[in-house]
């Protein structure tokens, strides 16, 4: 099924607007397995290639140099002890250009230091845990598509094993050479800003601005003076004209963040800007002619505000062209790894550290932790672990404390199931308090609640309130 959900580079690539945005360097990773051991080559190919890796395997060393000077490799797991030729002295004949993690079952400190000195980028001793070798090959690799330019954060970002993510993105790529608008909900943190911007680039708006603003962090007088502009003289302290967003976004991309934020007095005028495609600044009596593609995004569920009449009904069809829906980090299973590798390869990169990786321990609270943050803090906190660790892997130590405690034990205190309850019993109470007012008459209770009746419909089918009235 992962297999029918191409990566977000991939789907744009396919654009015939975006062939400027195609890469030669679009093409798996390739990874050299060399082992004597057949059970582990035959693992060790299955997890890479699982993990969408293209994969070689040699059964020896004199093999795996061959195979170096015949293909282009990004990087290469080796056992030390092979017959014919050891693994140090296979590093020893190759490029130190190529990342080499050495995986073996006879470990001294005198083996580790030889094989670091001879060009080998990390040590696991067997047996190891699968997951800590696919997070340090996620690493090196990472590091050295951003070496190349081959990766963007955006890229990175939007990459994930899980097939319900994949699918997501998959649709959001499909769309984007389209106009339509489009309605981004999630939580805080989940990356909708980055989908935005990606959705953007897939279009053929890509070469035009990209206009941003977060409708939670202006107050109200300054959101519609930045949203509109304004002419000279509109107000005090106008003393020339200012272009609006809208009119600077022309031709490309207007991403309204947080729209559930914006004020009910400003929803009806960007209502009336959608609908005529034209704006009137400040102080001006000129329409001036619109034409950029809305995106617009909220961590509050509009359809429950619609029904607390903070948020207005129509402009919530106007804006909901196509309605993306982003899950949480913690439903993402191991995309936390694979981005807490993209992000470690990044800052240490930025702040000059020499650290290799996670121990075992940070990984598994790293896993566990609920992380309601979202990407975000995750971010932040292998930010903050690279800053402060002294060895050569993030440790427990490293973490933040509320991720270093037990991940279980957290993870079920801050995803708590009453904040949903309390939502859920507030909806029913009001459809069953305006329904009994209405004596059952559900045309009249849609009148009173501002909806239309095919959302009231919708509501007493979700609230299990069908029979009433």
């Amino acid at each position: 099924m992962d297999g029918a959900y191409p990566s977000a580079k991939a789907i744009r690539a396919e654009s015939p607007d975006l062939q400027r945005h195609k890469s030669e360097k679009d093409v798996k990773a390739r990874i050299l397995v060399v082992d004597d051991e057949d059970g582990m080559r035959v693992s060790l190919q299955k997890l890479f290639e699982q993990s969408g890796y293209s994969v070689i395997v040699a059964d020896n060393a004199l093999k795996g140099l061959k195979i170096t000077q015949e293909y282009p490799i990004d990087l290469i797991v080796c056992d030390i002890v092979m017959p014919d030729m050891s693994g140090l002295t296979f590093l020893s004949k190759i490029s130190r250009s190529i990342p080499v993690i050495i995986i073996t079952a006879y470990a001294s400190v005198e083996t580790a230091r030889t094989a670091f000195k001879s060009g080998a980028r990390d040590y696991l001793v067997k047996p190891f845990e699968f997951s800590e070798l696919l997070l340090l090959v996620r690493q090196y690799i990472a590091r050295g598509e951003a070496d190349s330019g081959a990766v963007s954060a955006e890229d990175a970002l939007l990459e994930s094993d899980d097939p319900t993510y994949k699918k997501l993105v998959h649709l959001a790529m499909k769309i984007g050479p389209t106009d339509i608008p489009v309605l981004l909900l999630g939580e805080s943190g989940t990356g909708k800003e980055v989908l935005a911007n990606s959705i953007h680039n897939a279009s053929g708006r890509a070469s035009a601005p990209f206009i941003k603003v977060n409708c939670a962090a202006i107050p109200e007088p300054l959101l519609e003076s930045e949203l509109f502009g304004y002419e000279k003289g509109a107000f005090t302290g106008a003393a020339e004209v200012k272009r609006g967003l809208f009119e600077c976004a022309q031709g490309g991309t207007f991403f309204l963040d947080e729209i559930g934020d914006m004020p009910v007095s400003l929803q009806a005028k960007l209502l009336r800007t959608l609908q005529s495609l034209s704006v009137v600044r400040l102080g001006g009596t000129k329409e001036i002619h619109i034409d950029c593609r809305i995106i617009s995004a909220s961590n509050k569920p509009l359809d429950e505000m619609i029904a607390m009449r903070q948020f207005r009904e129509d402009l919530y069809y106007r804006l909901n062209g196509i309605q993306l829906k982003l899950p949480p980090l913690r439903e993402r299973g191991l995309d936390v790894l694979r981005l807490a590798a993209f992000f470690l390869a990044d800052f240490r990169v930025k702040y000059g550290k020499e650290i290799c990786g996670f121990d075992q321990g940070a990984l598994e609270r790293i896993r566990t932790y609920c992380w309601p943050g979202n990407i975000r803090e995750l971010k932040n906190c292998v930010e903050r672990a690279i800053v402060i660790c002294e060895s050569d892997r993030i440790g427990i130590s490293d973490l933040p404390d509320i991720v270093a405690q037990d991940g279980r034990r957290v993870r079920s205190q801050a995803v708590p199931s009453t904040a949903s309850d309390i939502k859920k019993d507030y909806m029913r109470k009001l459809l069953s308090s305006t329904l009994k007012k209405t004596g059952g008459n559900k045309a009249q209770a849609a009148n009173i609640l501002k909806v239309t009746r095919r959302t009231l419909y919708n509501w007493l089918s979700e609230y299990g309130l069908d029979d009433e009235g």
